[in-house]
């Protein structure tokens, strides 16, 4: 028989399905001996009555097809008027019995679906505090209805949790007279470090914290060594206190400016929600409240924002720490995962074109693990030092340069000790320099020679991947061959460092002239550069009057299958197909689609440019431009003659940068259509569900499928399991440690900036919508949200906001959370925010640094 009611101190195995997250981390936390205020549950199948008879109403029916805010509130209406059943009334009464007449408690919804995994329900369901026993009922009730409420209606849509059977549990508990209150989380959701714990207190009732009405204070305190590494006070204003005979009431506090807890409390409290999160074995985000020198436990829930980094890359709590550079980011523009085949060839391409300087492993210099490629910076501080390791990837851009300088590298995160793999590499990198000499004395006097030389080569790797990959051999042999030609362009390729070479002698040249822009223009429209030239011939293909005269994506699709273009047309199409058909987003992961495989998205592409007005139409001018600018000041100095030279031979060879990447995309395009032919062929006989799976396999489960007949959807499930744990993660950090904690650039604040506290990363430009109330205006998509403070009934507003700007809140407030949740950039504490950013005004939020920056005012007139 289930039960209707369990106490907190309960014996019982409690289900999940019976009371709730809330109520069973309480019943749990008491277990473990925890001081949490005694109380009760009432349960999921307390409440079967009523929600059974809200079932029968017809307005339940209404509220299936149409769950719109009028439905909702017409249900709430109808839960007001449930009267307890002799049944509940009795248990209710029993309960009661536990506790002294004058007892004061605290009314909480706790739902199935509420504090699960990636979901988070904070603030959305009703609570009641300061509630005495004559009044539990009506409390009861509230609570019970309030999983009705169209906020949390419109949250279980946007997460996918069907609305057809609403469930809730109720806990009842003894208020305390809580003096001091706040939230912890055993991680640090500013930085998702798992050894900082992170504390908001304020004087009198929490709710004030979390409904985003006092910015409390914050303290930061390093869980292993129990010290305390941050603190801020914030003025708290006002506080919510509990009356001796029920009721709450909110007052002025006279100490505002005071700390909320001494160090002795906050090491209390970080210990606290420490031993919450050693128990889960997961991070916690737990309310706590103080009286009369006792800390209790409120709530306890996972926390269910924070990207948890694989076990491989962990250290554990006090171990060295390792810092790892995400290459994916770094150096090829993307955050997406990489699939499982397309990460394991694109290694093998690393290895072959860095010639050992990068070796794979945890004791190497580069880990592939999940569809993500780190570089192990600690490794490389261990052998090259922290101002080598910092000049080679910090040159990438300013934002790492920045990160890099501001982290005591050498103190915090250099390798004890220098792995035989990372031995290898300094003989590697000394390989390298040797025959990079070599290269450079032969390039003084055959400079031309050698550049015809990687022509010739590249060519020759191009010609074998167009022409020679086929589905003709084991795959992984197919594989192996294809990369020996291309390790056989790596030597001629060192033709790029003349160019880097004369660069860097052009620079010195005209050091400290004001002459900077035109020696960067020198780089446009190189010679030999893959890249650019493929603009150059998507240009010309967009400007073809018959391209120009089709109106849609699929009329192009047809009119290309039909063969109805020009004979001039169709060749130039086919030769750029050929050449660069290969090349898109993503384009180093094997599993990402191609240009030739959809028409309709290339066309889409073409209409894109603009024919008549854009740079590649004006780069020739503007560059020779430039260049006649340095001539006539390299004559002025007596060196026309090597300016001439030195221009020349980086025209002439540093475009050719781009090229073994793009042989690359190349040689990774064949292998596709061998992998797609494989996948195919699997999937005929009952192997794969789709050819497209052939990605989630590694090379050598390719090659042994090919030698079987084994379903593969087992080994394709193993795969994946983890990395769809995390495909919730849509802005991966640049740099993270072996602790979780996440590196970002904070830019300094410029004249004209909002400077605020960054609550959730990313960087956003929209048009500002500011909101007093929720839905006093709608919030078109794209726009950012600008308020004083939010709480649970704003959360369909989030849907729309591509970012949040508030006044008043900390970053576990309600809308901080949901901000995080959603991956919407979010900065907080902008003081008269409201005041001073207006309707229409162009924004630019970054919630990484917590600037905000009014880009455009709009006329208001």
């Amino acid at each position: 028989m289930k039960k209707l009611i369990y106490h907190l101190d309960t014996k019982d195995i409690v289900k999940l399905s019976e009371v709730g997250g809330k109520a069973k981390s309480l019943i749990e936390s008491t277990r473990i001996g925890l001081n949490v205020p005694d109380g009760f549950i009432l349960t999921v199948e307390f409440f079967t009555p009523w929600t059974e008879d809200l079932k029968k109403n017809e307005i339940w029916e209404e509220f299936l097809k149409n769950p719109s805010r009028e439905s909702c509130d017409k249900l709430k209406k109808i839960a007001d008027k449930f009267e307890f059943k002799e049944g509940q009334g009795k248990i209710l009464e029993g309960a009661k019995k536990r506790y002294a007449k004058d007892s004061i408690f605290a009314v909480r919804s706790s739902s199935p679906e509420e504090d699960l995994e990636g979901i988070s329900f904070a603030g959305m369901y009703e609570t009641s505090l300061g509630i005495t026993a004559d009044n539990l009922k009506i409390a009861i009730k509230t609570a019970f209805a309030s999983m009705l409420d169209t906020k949390v209606v419109e949250y279980k849509k946007i997460q996918g949790i069907s609305i057809e059977n609403p469930e809730i549990a109720v806990i009842v508990q003894r208020q305390i007279y809580s003096e001091i209150s706040g939230i912890a989380f055993s991680l640090n959701p500013q930085n998702n470090c798992y050894d900082e714990a992170y504390i908001n207190a304020s004087f009198g009732l929490g709710e004030t914290i979390v409904s985003g009405q006092v910015t409390p204070d914050t303290y930061v305190v390093e869980k292993v060594q129990r010290k305390i590494i941050e603190k801020t006070i914030a003025e708290k204003k006002t506080g919510l206190w509990l009356e001796e005979d029920g009721g709450i009431v909110e007052r002025e506090n006279e100490d505002r400016n005071a700390p909320a807890l001494t160090d002795e409390e906050i090491l209390l409290v970080s210990d606290f929600v420490s031993k919450c999160e050693n128990y889960y074995g997961f991070p916690m985000d737990i309310e706590w409240a103080m009286a009369e020198g006792e800390l209790y436990l409120l709530q306890a829930r996972p926390v269910t924002s924070y990207l948890p980094i694989y076990e491989e890359m962990m250290t554990q709590p006090g171990e060295r720490k390792i810092l790892y550079l995400d290459l994916t980011v770094l150096t090829q523009g993307f955050s997406e995962n990489i699939s499982i085949l397309g990460l394991e060839i694109w290694g093998k391409m690393l290895d072959a074109a860095k010639g050992g300087v990068m070796p794979v492993g945890k004791d190497g210099g580069v880990i592939n693990i999940h569809g993500r490629q780190y570089m192990n910076i600690s490794n490389y501080l261990k052998l090259m030092g922290g101002n080598r390791t910092t000049q080679l990837w910090g040159n990438y851009d300013k934002p790492t340069r920045m990160i890099f300088e501001s982290i005591n590298l050498k103190e915090e995160y250099e390798a004890e000790t220098l792995t035989p793999k990372m031995k290898g590499v300094k003989k590697a990198i000394l390989r390298q320099i040797f025959n990079m000499s070599l290269f450079f004395i032969k390039g003084l006097y055959k400079e031309k020679k050698l550049l015809q030389e990687y022509v010739d080569k590249g060519e020759e790797v191009y010609q074998y991947a167009v022409t020679k990959v086929k589905n003709d051999r084991p795959f992984d042999v197919v594989v192996d061959e294809v990369f020996k030609e291309f390790e056989g362009l790596i030597k001629p390729a060192y033709i790029i460092m003349l160019g880097i070479s004369n660069y860097s002698k052009i620079k010195k040249m005209f050091k400290g002239m004001g002459l900077d822009d035109e020696i960067i223009s020198l780089s446009m429209d190189l010679q030999g550069n893959p890249t650019s030239k493929m603009g150059r011939e998507m240009l010309r293909l967009a400007s073809f009057d018959e391209v120009q005269k089709i109106s849609t994506g699929k009329e192009f699709a047809e009119k290309l299958s039909r063969n109805e273009f020009s004979e001039e047309f169709t060749a130039f199409y086919e030769e750029y197909i050929h050449r660069y058909g290969a090349r898109g987003f993503k384009e180093i992961d094997i599993a990402a689609p191609r240009s030739y495989e959809n028409p309709e998205k290339f066309f889409i592409q073409l209409k894109a440019l603009n024919i008549h007005d854009n740079v590649v139409l004006t780069v020739k001018e503007r560059k020779q431009k430039a260049y006649n600018k340095l001539l006539e000041k390299a004559k002025e100095l007596g060196k026309k003659k090597k300016f001439i030279k030195y221009a020349g031979i980086y025209d002439e060879t540093m475009g050719y940068r781009e090229h073994p990447k793009y042989l690359y995309v190349i040689i990774n395009d064949a292998l596709r259509k061998v992998a797609l032919e494989i996948g195919r062929q699997f999937k005929d006989e009952g192997r794969l569900k789709f050819k497209d799976q052939i990605f989630d396999l590694t090379i050598k489960q390719v090659r042994e499928a090919q030698n079987n007949k084994e379903n593969l959807q087992g080994i394709i499930e193993k795969n994946l399991k983890l990395r769809k744990t995390r495909e919730h993660i849509k802005d991966w950090p640049k740099i993270i440690d072996s602790r979780g904690k996440i590196f970002r650039y904070i830019r300094e604040s410029e004249e004209g900036d909002l400077a605020g506290d960054p609550i959730s990363p990313g960087v956003i430009r929209g048009r500002a919508k500011v909101l007093n109330s929720p839905y006093e205006k709608s919030l078109e998509k794209g726009e950012i949200l600008v308020a004083r403070a939010t709480e649970p009934a704003w959360t369909p507003i989030f849907v729309n906001a591509s970012g949040v700007v508030m006044e008043i809140g900390g970053p576990l407030q309600h809308g901080a959370i949901i901000a995080r949740e959603y991956g919407i950039p979010c900065v907080s504490g902008i003081h008269k925010a409201t005041e001073i950013i207006k309707d229409g005004d162009l924004l630019e939020v970054d919630g990484s640094s917590g600037i905000v920056k009014i880009v455009e005012k709009k006329d208001h007139r």
